[in-house]
């Protein structure tokens, strides 16, 4: 897709603004927002289920890395 400085809005884009008409008040744009961020949010517990069970990542793994100590050695 080519950049032209506007910015196109896909199918499901406008789909959000269209249902957005019907939002009243500040108090129904506050519930769809939390909504949508509780949608992303579970988008990405699955996808990070996802990599971690392709990727043969345990809970030992991650206990691992949290305990490395990876540091740059600084040059005095």
């Amino acid at each position: 897709m080519e950049a032209t400085g506007a910015t196109q809005l896909n199918p499901a884009q406008l789909n959000i603004l269209r249902l957005m008409s019907y939002i009243d008040t500040e108090q129904e744009q506050n519930e769809l927002q939390d909504i949508l961020l509780q949608f992303y949010r579970q988008k990405t517990d699955r996808l990070l289920l996802q990599f971690q069970k392709e990727n043969n990542i345990t809970q030992q793994t991650l206990d691992d890395w949290s305990n490395q100590h990876e540091r740059t050695p600084y040059n005095k």
